[in-house]
């Protein structure tokens, strides 16, 4: 007897016939197919969530090696900055000890010496502010400043000043590549 006849026959008030074998095997069938539908979108269920949550991983892993890659090329473009940066003041320096020879002479003929310098020195300066080296660009700054007073002191001939702002400048720019040496301390990588 089906569940709607036998809730029927008892609302009319009539004494149901025991259910046969045969109606018990199907409603037992019936709830295990019931249940195993349950069970089957239950695991469904769970499968989309895991898909989802994979799918979420993959790309938070995917974003955290596009960061890497970003990270990465950036501190090789500053590290490459850096090595322009030591290599300009290297050779800025370099200059300025010609300058400084020619003036001990007593020969004022420093202006192509300390164009070059200039030009190596302001290289300098820029892959230093590229780089986010801000101690190293200001000494590096303060060193060019110098260099333009020791012009003014080289047109009035006045040696000692000259030799003096040539001095100030080299300690600037020597204290300026000290830095630079240095691959540690706050750069733009890790100022995100």
């Amino acid at each position: 007897m089906s569940p709607l006849a036998l809730s029927l026959t008892l609302l009319l008030g009539q004494n149901p016939s025991p259910p046969t074998l045969e109606e018990l095997e199907r409603a037992a069938r019936e709830a295990e197919v019931k249940q195993l539908r349950a069970q089957v979108e239950l695991l469904r269920t769970e499968l989309e969530a895991q898909q989802s949550q994979q799918q979420q991983d993959q790309e938070r892993l995917r974003t955290v090696e596009q960061r890497e890659a970003l990270v990465g090329a950036r501190a090789q473009a500053l590290e490459q900055l850096r090595q322009q940066s030591v290599r300009s003041m290297s050779s800025g320096y370099q200059w300025m000890i010609t300058a400084d020879q020619l003036l001990e002479k007593g020969d004022f003929s420093v202006g192509p010496a300390l164009t070059y310098a200039r030009q190596d020195i302001s290289e300098a300066l820029a892959s230093a502010a590229g780089s986010g080296r801000g101690e190293t660009a200001r000494l590096i700054e303060s060193a060019l400043g110098r260099l333009t007073t020791l012009e003014e002191a080289v047109e009035q001939r006045d040696i000692y000043r000259a030799r003096l702002e040539l001095q100030s400048a080299g300690f600037e720019l020597h204290q300026a590549w000290r830095l630079s040496l240095q691959r540690s301390g706050a750069s733009l990588v890790n100022q995100e």
